[in-house]
């Protein structure tokens, strides 16, 4: 069977054409989103100080270890990390499951992983880091909230880890990216409309502060927060 090899470079084109529109449109489509703020005017809460923190592409959502209101090292076990210390706060990120435990640094990326982490395949995991008391500089952002928004704040949290019949996080046995790091089962899927920083958007969004309608990217997220000076 002899094979039309101007229609299978025909086929090829339009693909790669589509693939390309697609490319387009979301980038487009995302970057208009992020440039659509909410709760612009939000009451300054005077009760709970949380951070903002960032590597330059991926966010945390940062807050304090322990509280009147909840006390994360139940949750969240010093015990797990590799230095067994509780610090005065605590960081969570959320993201691709494979992409945590697998790209350490951007020069582990591979093809497969990148493929699995966007198509949702994959499963997500929390990230938690505890720290000492953050100090405000270019890659952080101090937020003073309400005891209800930060109850909204520990709840989106909460929903967003798999726990055991203790409360507690269901921990992943890898040995972290620092001595105060750990991994944990986390909740649904990663995708080009899910990632690592609508995560943490939402999780402003979910506490009433500042964030954007919607946004795959780190930096619309600390333009509404500006640097203080």
């Amino acid at each position: 069977m002899s094979v039309n090899l101007k229609k299978v470079f025909r086929l090829l084109f339009k693909i790669a054409l589509c693939c390309v529109g697609l490319i387009v449109a979301y980038a487009l489509i995302g970057t208009i989103l992020s440039l659509v703020p909410i709760n612009e005017k939000v009451a300054a809460g005077n009760d709970v100080i949380i951070y903002l923190d960032n590597n330059d592409v991926h966010t945390d959502i940062v807050v304090p270890t322990r509280t009147d209101r909840i006390d994360w090292s139940t949750i969240v076990p010093p015990s797990d990390t590799a230095s067994k210390f509780a610090g005065a706060y605590l960081a969570f990120g959320w993201g691709s499951q494979d992409f945590y435990l697998n790209v350490p640094k951007w020069k582990d990326l591979t093809l497969g992983i990148a493929i699995k982490a966007i198509s949702g395949l994959g499963g997500t995991a929390l990230h938690t880091t505890y720290v000492r008391e953050p100090v405000v500089n270019a890659n952080r952002r101090r937020l003073v909230i309400s005891v209800a928004q930060y109850d909204s704040l520990v709840q989106y949290i909460l929903s967003s880890g798999k726990r055991n019949e203790e409360g507690e996080f269901i921990h992943i046995d890898h040995p972290g990216y620092c001595s105060s790091d750990a991994f944990y089962e986390g909740t649904g899927h990663y995708s080009p409309f899910h990632t690592c920083n609508t995560w943490a958007n939402s999780a402003l969004k979910s506490c009433g502060q500042k964030c954007c309608l919607w946004t795959a990217l780190m930096q619309p997220i600390f333009w509404q927060y500006p640097q203080e000076r």
